[in-house]
């Protein structure tokens, strides 16, 4: 049953929220905004970063335990340290044995902890009203308001352009694929544009091609797969970890995963973005996890659909695994960057990967109508001279193999 005074913990929760910037947090699903104490963060507070707002009953005087346990839980949720502030809606004088600042607060009465520098108001938000659900709807309704705005600020000044742009990239690569492939095979269209194939990528030495392949896609149904993944996963981790951080996890991923898939399918044509899609959903999912985030339920479709991908002859899915233990070890990186040991082994994963790519023995089977097209598109587009000189090095790679 709610308490007669519960609209007092809403107004303090809205001055805090509407007034210097904090949010609420669930810690624990039996204990919020609803119940008897509301827990509220902002990490750019230039005093505490973590306050309790709550009735000073006997169940909330006698658990400073459950309180070092939610204070040490967000210090490993954001690896921050954590400032924290515990305000009772009460008439007692403070206790000053607390391990925290204390304050109490009520209409007219304050004691313990001056918060008058910091937050001045919340002396003045807790007043009498002559229609208590009245109020209460309309605080949550400001505090509602508050949040969305705040979000809509946060997406504006953090847009992840550079998640637009490889979008973009990728679907302009599409559209090119597609246009010649009307003259050209599917599959040489590919290989002439980057695609990861042992015969140019092992075989000539065109190691760029273990990057390039993850901007380019087979089908529009992989297309629109990816893109879609790439545009909710993608857009969280460049606003979680910037760009440079986006960009490492990005192109560290494609790597491992290209050199995952390539060492053991022999020679296939290897394309798509998938092995970076995976690692940035472990990174979502970890985050999801620890910080106990309700909007990881909303994702589960997509997760689902990416999994299940998987199932597909035609999908390379240790491309995706190396992806993700990539994005796993690069996630725990990012989470401790004093813990050298998952540098340490990302950097090994990618050595040992290389050194066992580059001393493949055989490259079969050869596909000597792709790479003869590849060489006629040069000519198509008149590059005849570089044309002349690929015809001779995949002359004298089909000798050295035996073709």
């Amino acid at each position: 049953m709610a308490r007669e005074d519960q609209y007092k913990l809403y107004q303090l929760s809205n001055i805090f929220i509407s007034k210097y910037g904090f949010s609420q947090i669930v810690l624990d699903r039996y204990r919020h905004l609803s119940g008897e104490e509301a827990w509220l963060v902002n990490y750019d507070d230039p005093r505490f970063n973590m306050i309790r707002i709550c009735f000073d009953t006997l169940s909330n005087q006698y658990d400073d335990e459950r309180i070092a346990d939610y204070i040490a839980m967000m210090k490993e949720r954001t690896g921050k340290d954590i400032s924290f502030l515990d305000i009772h809606i009460s008439r007692e004088e403070c206790e000053e044995s607390k391990p925290y600042p204390v304050s109490h607060v009520e209409e007219g009465f304050a004691s313990g902890h001056d918060l008058h520098d910091f937050y001045p108001e919340i002396y003045e938000a807790i007043h009498p009203v002559d229609n208590q659900e009245s109020e209460i709807r309309d605080l949550a309704i400001q505090m509602r308001q508050a949040l969305i705005e705040r979000r809509r600020k946060y997406l504006k000044q953090r847009r992840p352009l550079c998640t637009y742009v490889i979008i973009t990239i990728c679907l302009a690569l599409y559209f090119i694929t597609y246009v010649l492939s009307r003259t050209f095979s599917f599959n040489s269209v590919l290989i002439f544009l980057g695609a990861n194939y042992h015969t140019f990528t092992l075989g000539l030495k065109q190691f760029y091609r273990l990057i390039l392949c993850g901007f380019l896609h087979g089908s529009i149904l992989h297309l629109f797969t990816n893109m879609y993944s790439l545009y909710y996963l993608g857009s969280y981790c460049e606003r979680k970890y910037g760009t440079v951080k986006y960009l490492i996890m990005l192109f560290v991923s494609i790597l491992t995963g290209s050199l995952s898939q390539s060492i053991m399918s022999g020679n296939s044509l290897l394309c798509g973005i998938s092995g970076a899609i995976y690692a940035f959903m472990i990174v979502f999912i970890l985050d999801a996890l620890k910080a106990n985030r309700m909007n990881f339920y909303s994702l589960i479709p997509m997760i689902l659909i990416n999994l299940s991908i998987n199932f597909i002859s035609t999908t390379a899915w240790l491309a995706h695994l190396g992806g993700m233990i990539s994005g796993y070890l690069l996630y725990l990186v990012y989470q401790d960057s004093y813990n050298k040991g998952p540098l340490f082994l990302t950097v090994i994963m990618i050595v040992l990967l290389i050194m066992k790519f580059v001393t493949i023995k055989t490259i079969e089977p050869f596909y000597p109508g792709n790479d003869m097209e590849v060489v006629n598109m040069l000519r198509h587009f008149g590059f005849d001279s570089y044309a002349d000189k690929l015809m001779n090095r995949l002359l004298q790679l089909y000798s050295n193999y035996g073709g």
